[in-house]
């Protein structure tokens, strides 16, 4: 079976199911239409953002976060903005709007810890992003693969009520390609639909669709990058957590030969940034 065979039976089964993916919000086709405006700056954004407590409190959440390091405060939504950047605040507005639509309240525990670990993976992605002062990977899109990587696991949940039920049954957080083939189904699949229907970057699409890819070292750039990004700030997580860890020696090359130049150095990485967060 080809891999286009594989993802359309799978996508056959979860559209058969009745599951319906959350539109795309009204302010994100604005926030759009402003990113296609090279006259727009963080005033235009701010004010958008602002019509939505939800999508400003997010921003203004990750503008305080210590992860960014920020020295000036964001006392004001412009100022975020600025601090930000319009293409993160892109970003963290796309990941405030996906949790928001796929809120369930049957849900509510197992998607409070799917977006809760998403959140931790976008920041760790961008931490690493800038310790390492990547070229090749934005800011922007490595909180943006954070924030969506999972989301699949959202549909899935609601398709196969099982999915749901060994999410909240597991003491920590497992691996999901092994809960993908118990159910049939594979997450990152899904994810590429739902990062497709919600217009995100085609890099990101393609990104989220092959993170769990069995050849890794078969990705084209700047995706394989990106792809290798996002595996070390899950193995860092991982680590963290105490979680499976099952991925990690396939990739762990990948990010000796992209990332980090020598053992050395990933061994110190591991030790500076496998603290919290």
């Amino acid at each position: 079976m080809t891999d286009t065979q594989h993802d359309q039976l799978i996508l056959e089964a979860i559209l058969a199911g009745g599951v319906k993916l959350p539109p795309l919000p009204k302010a994100l086709f604005e926030l759009a239409d402003l990113d296609k405006d090279a006259e727009a700056g963080p005033r235009e954004y701010a004010r958008v953002i602002g019509r939505d407590p939800g999508l400003a409190g997010a921003v203004f959440r990750v503008a305080g976060s210590p992860v960014f390091g920020l020295r000036a405060k964001a006392d004001t939504l412009d100022k975020a903005v600025t601090l930000l950047g319009v293409r993160t605040t892109l970003a963290v507005a796309y990941g405030e709007a996906l949790r928001q639509g796929f809120n369930d309240p049957g849900l509510q525990s197992v998607l409070a810890a799917l977006w809760q670990r998403a959140a931790k993976v976008a920041e760790t992605m961008v931490v690493v992003q800038r310790a390492l002062r990547l070229r090749s990977v934005s800011q922007d899109q490595a909180m943006m693969l954070g924030l969506f990587h999972d989301c699949g696991v959202a549909v899935a949940c609601r398709r196969y009520p099982s999915y749901a039920e060994a999410l909240a049954k597991a003491a920590r957080w497992p691996d999901l390609t092994s809960l993908d083939r118990a159910h049939q189904t594979d997450h990152a699949v899904i994810g590429q639909m739902v990062a497709r229907n919600w217009q995100l970057p085609p890099v990101i699409v393609q990104a989220i669709r092959w993170h769990h890819t069995t050849n890794p070292a078969a990705l084209p750039q700047p995706e394989g990058t990106l792809v290798v990004l996002l595996q070390f700030a899950l193995h860092l997580c991982n680590l963290r957590r105490g979680d499976e860890d099952a991925e990690w020696a396939r990739w762990r090359p990948l990010v000796l030969g992209r990332l980090v130049e020598d053992e050395a150095s990933l061994a110190a990485l591991e030790r500076e940034l496998s603290a919290p967060v």
